[in-house]
């Protein structure tokens, strides 16, 4: 049977491929003694790993090895962690490390990263169960050592940043195999003090000085914690289980205090803001509110109120008038409805008295209707009369209780009430004084208060605020 003839590239590609491919060869952790080191101007590692029996070809790149916090040589005995591929070029089988340990924290290693399985799989480290840090913290609980560099960077950073901030100590031991049970111990009764924020922090050092925050107890603790807890724990490279549980995860101990709590200055700088923006506004208002007092104070209404009261009155009259008119036109029609009677009368004197009867009683109902229409118009007079006139006193009352109101409002934005409540304005040459970049010394200046005025001379000028 014949078979097909492969380039040399192919068959290596394929076999890279396949091993990249296979989940046992990523994130193997090795141990082995270094040999062979070689540190280039790329500053890329390249050495070899053996044991007793085997070598294999190892390479850690500069922005991997940054993180490792020693120094390798010859003989080192090391744990590596990383991907098994093939170095295309010279078809050999290499290791790609991406993490770098000594050999003597391997079991420790292989503990932490079981454990950090376990707590992965059950959800402790879901963004979802992390808690949303205050934005301005007043009162904050600091658990760390008692007299160790990390609590005095943090209290330093805190008077620097947000000393208006209550700082509640816990302290308790950050390092040994007891350490642990006194962070939970710490950690509680934080817990239960109602600070608004939790920050746990300890200085740099080994994998062993760190190793009481790989605890899993500790870790379950900060888990179900109610305040929010924000964790410092090492130098930027190192990462332990508190890391992974706690709300927010700090490089340092100093950068806990950085990511918890805004910067006063930035605070003050914010408040300014929103104070000449107020004031701005407010003055916006008060212009607006007197614009609005003098168009009000120019309406014909305010200006001569009695003219309405007039118009209403003529009104009045001439509704008036045209009732008078009634009763005459009543009168022409009778005089209209008797010739007409009479000139029936003379027509139908031999009808029979009934249907002289029948007009009689027509004409005598169409009085009677007449004059109920006179009384209908007489009453619907009277009610607009009355109307008319409820209407003039609510108009006059609301008008009046506007005035007022605006009065009140003119007086409560006035100048003189802010004077009033021990504030002073500065004049220099009548021109008023907001800055004391604008002021000499000996300068005369005038200040007017409440009540009266100062007349003093400069002798001292602190600039800023």
């Amino acid at each position: 049977m014949s078979r097909r003839v492969v380039p040399v590239s192919r068959l290596v590609r394929y076999i890279k491929e396949s091993m990249e491919s296979d989940p046992v060869l990523r994130g193997v952790m090795i141990e082995g003694e270094i040999s062979n080191l070689r540190i280039p101007n790329s500053q890329h590692w390249y050495f070899s790993l053996k044991d007793g029996k085997a070598s294999l070809t190892c390479v850690m790149f500069a922005y991997q090895n940054k993180k490792v916090t020693f120094q390798p040589k010859n003989g080192d005995k090391v744990i590596l962690i990383g991907d098994v591929s093939v170095y295309e070029s010279m078809g050999s089988m290499q290791m790609v490390a991406s993490s770098m340990q000594p050999s003597g924290i391997g079991e420790l290693y292989l503990k932490l990263e079981q454990m950090k399985k376990q707590l992965f799989q059950e959800g402790l480290f879901e963004e979802s169960h992390k808690k949303q840090l205050p934005e301005y913290p007043m009162d904050i609980a600091l658990v760390t050592g008692s007299n160790t560099a990390a609590r005095e960077d943090v209290l330093i950073t805190f008077r620097k940043r947000w000393p208006i901030a209550k700082i509640h100590e816990y302290p308790c031991p950050v390092q040994g195999t007891q350490a642990s049970p006194k962070i939970i111990d710490a950690l509680k009764r934080a817990d239960e003090g109602n600070h608004e924020l939790v920050i746990l922090a300890r200085g740099g050092g080994s994998l062993e000085d760190l190793w009481c925050f790989n605890d899993e107890a500790l870790a379950r603790t900060i888990y179900a914690m109610h305040t929010p807890i924000v964790t410092g724990i090492g130098h930027e490279t190192d990462t332990t289980l508190v890391d992974y549980v706690s709300d927010k995860r700090a490089n340092t101990p100093t950068g806990a205090v950085e990511v918890s709590t805004p910067n006063i200055v930035d605070v003050k700088a914010t408040l300014s803001s929103f104070q000449i923006r107020m004031v701005n506004a407010v003055k916006a208002c008060e212009e607006r509110k007197q614009q609005q007092l003098l168009r009000l104070a120019a309406s014909s209404v305010l200006k001569n109120p009695k003219k309405l009261l007039n118009e209403k009155i003529v009104m009045l009259q001439y509704t008036q008038e045209r009732l008078m008119r009634y009763p005459s036109s009543l009168r022409e029609r009778k005089s209209a409805l008797d010739r007409m009677t009479s000139l029936f009368h003379q027509k139908m004197v031999a009808s029979s008295n009934e249907i002289r009867s029948e007009i009689q009683n027509q004409q005598a109902q169409l009085v009677v209707n007449m004059h109920r229409q006179l009384d209908r118009n007489k009453h619907f007079l009277s009610i607009q009369e009355e109307s008319l006139k409820s209407s003039m006193q609510l108009n006059s009352t609301r008008y009046h209780n506007d005035l007022e109101r605006m009065v009140k409002l003119l007086d409560a934005y006035s100048p003189l009430k802010v004077l009033s409540r021990g504030y002073s304005v500065t004049y220099k040459n009548n021109k008023v004084i907001t800055d004391a970049d604008d002021l000499n010394i000996n300068d005369e200046l005038t200040i007017r208060l409440s009540k009266g005025m100062v007349l003093t001379k400069v002798e001292d000028i602190k600039h800023g605020r």
